[in-house]
Formats: structure tokens, sequence, C-alpha cells
């Protein structure tokens, strides 16, 4: 049923052996921010699984606000070699790989971001005056040179759910980004693929909305594209759930017809095999609907990667009922 999804498909200047899109989990395997030779297998194995592309964990730049977390894995000079051995791993197994770029921004306690946060009296998140937001620009331009020096195919810049990136553009401040963008674009070469992953919400908000309308998201998108953008990564909780009224189609479907970039979906794929949604249909059935009408280029699936590495093969061979079924519990799957 969804053989289209697994047709080879040409974005940015690379060519994917088919439209699956391993979406980015927080795994905390990466001991003093190292990624190791099991984050190798990891990805390996859902390379060898049938992904086209895997967009990586977030991984932090180099600030010290950055997050508060010790085991979520860095982007450095330092980590530069572990990363090629994460790359070529997934690179061996025939998938393209991009490094999710994070910094955790306001949503770190002590944070950082556009706006000062104040919780019962006390600032938990620090508003970055100009000397900062200098130092968090650099931070990230230069997690996107190590990452194209340790191989990656293409970075993704992490400005969704409401932390660094996204607190720019959340607060009016959406130049910040796509000046960082173009100054990435100009150190990385006219060719580097370069992706953003935006939300409407947050992760403390899930029913948050940014952009209020087509046109404000016409407004925040269109300068990011310009900037250097390739690719936008439309994040949502339900992939077939409208996002405006008056059409049935999500955030990915407007994305794609405002920019006519590439654009990945996302949103509970995989998890809903038999359940129904959108217009009465059946997931599988919906998400081809809105493939053929032109909604999306990719499809990010999450979780069900988690308890089963070979899912996108499974599904491809006709072989679903032999998948394993994510549960909670496959949150401690590693690798």
């Amino acid at each position: 049923m969804l053989d289209a999804l697994f047709e080879p498909y040409e974005a940015a200047g690379l060519e994917f052996a088919n439209r699956w899109v391993m979406a980015p989990m927080t795994r905390k395997r990466s001991p003093g921010g190292m990624p190791t030779e099991v984050t190798a297998e990891y990805y390996r194995r859902r390379a060898a699984g049938g992904v086209g592309l895997i967009v990586t964990e977030g991984t932090l730049v180099e600030h010290a606000l950055a997050s508060p977390d010790t085991d979520i894995p860095h982007i450095g000079q330092e980590q530069v070699a572990a990363w090629q051995a994460v790359v070529q791993a997934a690179q061996q197994e025939g998938a393209k790989i991009f490094v999710q770029l994070w910094h955790q921004g306001p949503m770190a306690r002590p944070g950082i971001g556009a706006e000062a946060v104040v919780e019962d009296g006390r600032e938990v998140v620090v508003k970055a005056d100009a000397q900062e937001e200098q130092a968090l620009f650099e931070a990230f331009v230069n997690a996107a040179l190590f990452a194209q020096k340790a191989g990656f195919d293409g970075i993704e810049l992490h400005g969704a759910h409401g932390y660094l990136l996204d607190s720019f553009l959340r607060y009016g401040r959406g130049e910040y980004v796509c000046d960082l963008v173009g100054e990435m674009r100009k150190k990385l070469g006219a060719n580097y693929p370069i992706a953003l992953r935006f939300s409407q919400w947050r992760v403390d908000g899930y029913e948050g909305q940014q952009f209020h309308s087509v046109a404000e998201l016409e407004g925040a998108l269109l300068p990011l594209q310009k900037a250097g953008v390739d690719i936008f990564h439309a994040s949502t909780r339900r992939f077939w759930l409208p996002e405006y009224d008056g059409s049935d189609m999500s955030l990915a479907g407007w994305t794609r017809k405002v920019t006519g970039a590439p654009t990945i979906t996302v949103g509970n794929v995989g998890l809903v095999t038999e359940e129904l949604c959108g217009d009465g249909q059946e997931s599988a059935g919906e998400l081809l609907r809105r493939y053929e009408r032109g909604d999306f280029d990719m499809v990010a699936v999450g979780r069900p990667l988690l308890s089963e590495a070979d899912w996108c093969a499974k599904i491809r061979d006709g072989r679903s009922s032999e998948i394993v079924d994510y549960t909670p519990e496959a949150n401690q799957i590693y690798p």
C-alpha cells in the first residue's frame, strides 16, 4: 500500500534510498557527551532496517547552558572522531545521516533564551544580551562545521518545541535565526544540506500555536528558506490533524504549499496503524492520500523504530504482522 514511499528520492543534492526518515529521539546514552561504539551500532541497525535518512538525537552545541544533562551527545572537536564512526556505520548500510544541532535554551533550568522567564519569583531563564547572542551564534556555526568535518550528509537545526532557536522565532526574532542560517550557508558552502525542524507546540504546552495563520507561517518560513534552509521538518504530534480552519491540511501540508521546499511530516506514524484518523481513514491510507496530494515529500518515524529496528523493511516487504509493537519499555532498548 505504501510502495510509493519506498521509491528513491532526490533532494538538496542528495539521493535517498526512499522517503522514510528516522526522527530524532533523545536517548541519553552518551557519557560525558561522547557518542560511543554502541551509538554507532544503534544507528547502523536502523539504517540496515531500511530508513533512507537518519536524523540523530538532539546533539548539543558547545555552550555552558546548552543542557544540564551530562549524557546527551555533543558535537565539538573532541567528538568528531567518535561521530565519524557513527556516520560511517549508517552510510555503509545505505542511509544518509544528518545531525540535529540542539541547544535547550529556555527549556533548561537554568537556561538562556530570547526572553527572560521568571518562575515563583526566581529568574530561571536569562535573556541573552548582545554578547551572549553572539556566543550562541558562534556555537551553532562551529557545531555545523564540526558536523561537516565528521562526514554528516547534512545538518538539522532544532528550531522547535520551545528550545533556544524556537524562542527567537516565538519572540519576533526570526532575523536572528535567518542570520544564523545565512552564516552557516556561507561557511558550509552552497550545496551542503541544511534542514530546520520547527513546530507550533512546545514541550510545556502541546496546544500552543505561534503561527496563527497561513500568512504568519509564510512570513516565518520564506525568509528562512531564502537564508539557506533546504528542507523543512514540520513537527506535529498527529500527522493528520488540520492546522488551520477551512482545510484538512496539516502543518506539513501548508509548509510544502507555502515554500515548495522538500518537507518532512511526522506525528504518530506507525503508532496508529489500526486506528482511524483524519476523515475516517485508516492511518496508512491517510498517510498515502496526503502524500499523493503533495502535502509532503518524506515521512519521519520515531518510537516504532526503538522497538523494531527493521520497521521500514518489514513494511516494505509486507511483513507488518512481524513488527514488534512499541511499548514504553522500548525506551530502554539500546542499541
